[in-house]
């Protein structure tokens, strides 16, 4: 963390870590606030230990993981599972990033109870605080304090999350966190595995007391952290999300500029649009320029994963059901009816009413997510760098 502190400025022209007043806020103001918030909840961790020593033995059980590159439609099915509440409890995200400890949740959930009982109006303050922080995110990536979410961001208690490439872009130390598994970085994945585990026991203790739910999550990086995850969970079912690359990547690139805006002044989008109008001309310096940007790393990053995840599947024996994007977003009902009897889970009336909503809201779903289409070059360099089927070409 303290190499990538050092490196958080750069003076370079194009450079996302340009020292304009939005980059000097982050690193002084809201990166030490996340070192604190990182410390104290490793204190409240080491005191779950002490005061609620039972959660350790908190049988995990057959967690089910989904999994799939980015903008393959994990969200869509996480809140499809989850929401039979009967069956499943996954994180929501007020839950990580401010109670991964028993001792945070205890607290949060009895505060919320006083709140609600004094006639406080929470879900107003709540709604207002959604749009206040997540509306730039809406139609992209809806979120909320109470919608479920994936749990990715466990792992930057450990300093180690994908997530840090926003916040520290360009910089060679972020690299490690975004190839898949490896015998260079195994040891250290399965350690963090188990204290991904131990949150999950955690989750476990306080909202599954009678031990008659599954854990249910959705994190695309878990694709290449298969073999790690398969090791430490090996009872773990997978649910793995099937979408051809050229209809993901171009949402993963406006999704990533996005998310980059955030925490750098510069807009790769506004940066890369004229060399990608002078690529389309076929100036070949241009396309070696895009092919540097934002989109080109994203291309070369999925096409890695993918191939990660053949790769893995070819060699490993692994519980998991494929699920289709097109099949998913068509009929949710039936892609849900099928998970359940794969997973031997029964559906209630409750759940079943919702699954006809969930129809309805499809049929008439028009997403408010634009972006820029791969151009021919890009869709080259997924034909040359891989044999994965690319539909449409």
């Amino acid at each position: 963390m303290l190499k990538l502190i050092f490196n958080a400025f750069s003076f370079q022209k194009n450079s996302l870590r340009r020292p304009t007043l939005k980059r000097v806020l982050v690193v002084f103001i809201v990166v030490p606030l996340m070192i604190f918030h990182v410390g104290l909840t490793h204190l409240f961790l080491f005191l779950d230990t002490i005061i609620f020593p039972k959660f350790r033995s908190k049988r995990v059980g057959e967690p089910v993981f989904i999994v799939g590159v980015p903008r393959s439609g994990t969200s869509f099915l996480l809140n499809l599972m989850a929401s039979n509440k009967a069956n499943f409890t996954s994180f929501k995200l007020w839950e990580l990033v401010f109670a991964p400890s028993i001792i945070q949740k205890k607290f949060w959930l009895g505060l919320r109870g006083f709140l609600i009982k004094v006639g406080f109006p929470f879900h107003k303050v709540l709604g207002f605080m959604d749009t206040l922080f997540f509306k730039k995110m809406k139609g992209i990536h809806d979120l909320g304090l109470q919608a479920f979410e994936e749990d990715e961001m466990v792992y930057l208690y450990l300093f180690k999350s994908v997530y840090l490439m926003y916040i520290f872009p360009e910089l060679e130390a972020i690299h490690q966190f975004v190839y898949p598994d490896n015998s260079d970085n195994l040891e250290s994945r399965i350690k963090q595995q188990r204290f991904y585990k131990s949150l999950i026991k955690r989750h476990l203790y306080v909202f599954n007391e009678n031990n008659d739910k599954q854990f249910l999550s959705k994190n695309p990086i878990h694709l290449i952290r298969l073999e790690s995850l398969t090791m430490v969970f090996p009872n773990a079912k997978h649910l793995l999300l099937q979408r051809p690359l050229e209809k993901t990547i171009p949402s993963t690139i406006s999704l990533n500029e996005n998310l980059y805006s955030f925490f750098c002044t510069l807009s790769v989008a506004a940066a890369s649009v004229a060399e990608i109008e002078d690529e389309k001309m076929g100036n070949n310096d241009a396309a070696v320029k895009v092919a540097a940007t934002v989109r080109g790393n994203t291309i070369k990053m999925l096409v890695e994963w993918q191939g990660y995840i053949q790769d893995f599947d070819n060699k490993n024996d692994w519980e998991r059901l494929e699920i289709d994007f097109k099949n998913m977003v068509k009929s949710p009902s039936s892609e849900a009816k099928r998970i359940h009897d794969w997973l031997n889970l029964p559906l209630n009336d409750a759940y079943k009413i919702y699954l006809r909503k969930q129809d309805e809201f499809s049929r008439n779903y028009e997403s408010r997510h634009t972006y820029e289409e791969l151009t021919e070059a890009e869709i080259s360099l997924l034909k040359s760098s891989t044999d994965i089927p690319i539909c449409g070409v």
